[in-house]
Parts: C-alpha cells; structure tokens; sequence
C-alpha cells in the first residue's frame, strides 16, 4: 500500500481510500467537488488526494442519507446541521419498513399475477372440479367481527391473534372448525368487513374472549342454510379467487343463483411459510334457478 505519513496518521490515495469505502473515485471526486466530502490532504507538489480512515464514518452518513432519496444539496444541509447516528438511524429504519412492505406488495402482486394466468389458459374449458351441494345447519359461532382496511394482511393478522388466544380462554374439546365470513355484497381488497371466528360444540358455553389487540370475541348463532354450493380449495390465500371462479362457472353451467355471502370453513391454516398448504372448504349460498326465468347481471 502507498501511503505517506502526515501528522502521524495514515493516509490513502483515493483509489485505495475508493476500496476500503466501496465507492468509486467518480463518487468521491463528485462529493469533493460539491464539497460534501473533501480530501484530508492534497499534496501540492503532485496534486494527489489523500483521505483518512477517521472520513469514513461522514462517507457513511452521505450514502445513507443519499439512500433515503435525498438530493446532494438536502445532503449537504443536514450534515452542516449535524444530524446525529440515532436521527440517520431512525430514518434508515423508516425506510427498511417501507421497502420491506413494498416487497410485500410486489410478492403478492406476483402471486396474483400467477393464479390470474391460471385462469386465463383455462379460458373456455370447464374447471374439473367437485362441487357438493348440502344443507348447514345452524350452528353456534364464537367470532369477532372487523373492518380489515388492509385487506387480507389485516384479516390473517387477526386470525392468527384469534388463535394464539383461545387456548387460555376456551377448552379445546369444545372448539370445532374455524370459519371466515364475509359481511360484504361486494367483493372489496382493502376495508373488508369480515368475521372470524371457531364453531362452538358445546350447546351449554356462555362467554366472551377478550383478545390482546382489543377486540372481543362474541357468541351468535350462525343460521342455517338451505344450500349450499361447496367446493374445496387449496393453495394460499391470495389464489382464492380460482376457486370462486370456478364455482361461478359451475354454478352458471348448473343452473344456480349465489344468494348470500361467502363462507371459508378453514380445514388447515395458511400458516407463515407454508401459504401453499392452506385448505379451506368455500362455501356459497345458491338457488336453482327455474327454467322460464331470465338472470340479469348487473
């Protein structure tokens, strides 16, 4: 290494200053130029800068801050202003949580994507798939009832609370299936109201579950219904739409009219990693319709 000895401290050259930074000596001419970061020394005689291991830590701060977005001028403001560790470290911590969540909403769009392509080259083929008919009856439902505004996110959030709650609260021989009902006419991806809760086996349970996140878990009576169109799905929650499409499709073909909303008896939980795994029994309330009428859709 090339190195001259002034005042007693090391000094590099700006290439070798370049790789022990990682950035490249355009970079480092342009913030000397901007005066954003000067070199420690310049040698009269040969014109050669010379940077000090101790500029690292201001060389940190430019690339973190320029990471954020902030222009070279915005830059060079707040390190005249000197910006503290703990304030760059709050904002780079802002900015790891809003592109963690960008990923997030790229990795779902991706999913979305996929499972619509599904349905594309099934265009025009009937899907291969059972759908049961059957009567439910009423059942006793131990659920909360919530506007989920990020949409699904919320709603598996809440399930997963729902969960890790009951167990201390309710005597697990008594609990049956979990459920996931919709309240909307519509189908909506963000503030969708939606319940969820367990079906209660035991005709005599009284009670209420208080959960941490502030809701309360209430007991009802879900009616009965007179039929049903049910199919099992399988795969993430993000692909559910597949299955509801080919419910329509079935039903159209059939002859049935959807007549109430939507119910998901949830058979194995998409658990974190293993979304893939999920498996959940769609459950729609439909009518045959007669032979002389006319279905207009809106």
């Amino acid at each position: 290494m090339s190195a001259v000895n002034t005042k007693e401290v090391n000094m590099f050259q700006i290439g070798e200053f370049s790789k022990i930074a990682r950035v490249t000596t355009r970079m480092l001419r342009h913030y000397d130029k901007l005066g954003l970061l000067t070199p420690d020394k310049i040698d009269e005689q040969t014109g050669y800068r010379y940077y000090s291991a101790q500029q690292l830590p201001r060389l940190n701060r430019i690339i973190a801050l320029k990471d954020l977005g902030l222009t070279l001028d915005q830059i060079g403001r707040l390190l005249e202003e000197s910006i503290s560790a703990d304030e760059i470290r709050g904002m780079l911590m802002m900015k790891k949580a809003e592109i963690e969540q960008t990923l997030a909403d790229e990795v779902e769009r991706l999913r979305s994507v996929e499972s619509r392509l599904v349905q594309v080259e099934q265009e025009g083929v009937l899907p291969d798939v059972e759908v049961i008919l059957k009567s439910v009856p009423k059942k006793r439902l131990l659920a909360v009832r919530e506007i989920c505004h990020n949409g699904l996110p919320d709603a598996l959030a809440l399930f997963k609370e729902i969960t890790m709650a009951l167990p201390a609260h309710v005597d697990q021989n008594i609990l049956g299936q979990f459920v996931a009902l919709s309240h909307s006419e519509t189908f909506l991806s963000k503030d969708i109201d939606v319940e969820i809760g367990v079906f209660i086996e035991d005709q005599d349970y009284e009670g209420e579950v208080n959960l941490p996140g502030g809701e309360t878990m209430v007991l009802r009576e879900l009616p009965a219904v007179e039929l049903m169109a049910t199919m099992i799905a399988v795969g993430a929650p993000d692909k559910r739409h597949i299955g509801y499409g080919n419910l329509g499709l079935w039903a159209e073909a059939n002859g049935y009219a959807i007549v109430g909303n939507e119910r998901e008896i949830i058979i194995e939980p998409p658990l974190p990693g293993r979304e893939e795994e999920g498996v959940v029994e769609i459950q729609l309330p439909v009518k045959k319709i007669e032979e002389e009428s006319i279905r207009l859709l809106p």
